[in-house]
């Protein structure tokens, strides 16, 4: 069975004090308000694009971001 193939985005919330940013996929799921840190936010999504994640994943990932944010810290 072949796994569908999903990429991911950032998405960012600028109505909220402050900027929040979060996670999409191609596949609909939605882990928005993450983080104020946009530059980790945009390290998870590397990852997950240059991982090939699968959808069935990505609360799994999400998840260990939400309980280890420094681990995603500076390159």
């Amino acid at each position: 069975m072949e796994q569908e193939m999903v990429k991911f985005a950032r998405s960012v919330d600028e109505t909220s004090k402050p900027v929040m940013f979060g996670i999409v996929c191609t596949s609909g799921h939605r882990a928005e308000r993450l983080s104020t840190d946009g530059g980790r936010v945009d390290r998870l999504v590397r990852a997950c694009n240059e991982g090939a994640l699968s959808a069935e994943h990505f609360w799994d990932v999400v998840v260990d971001f939400l309980q280890n944010p420094e681990g995603w810290g500076a390159d």
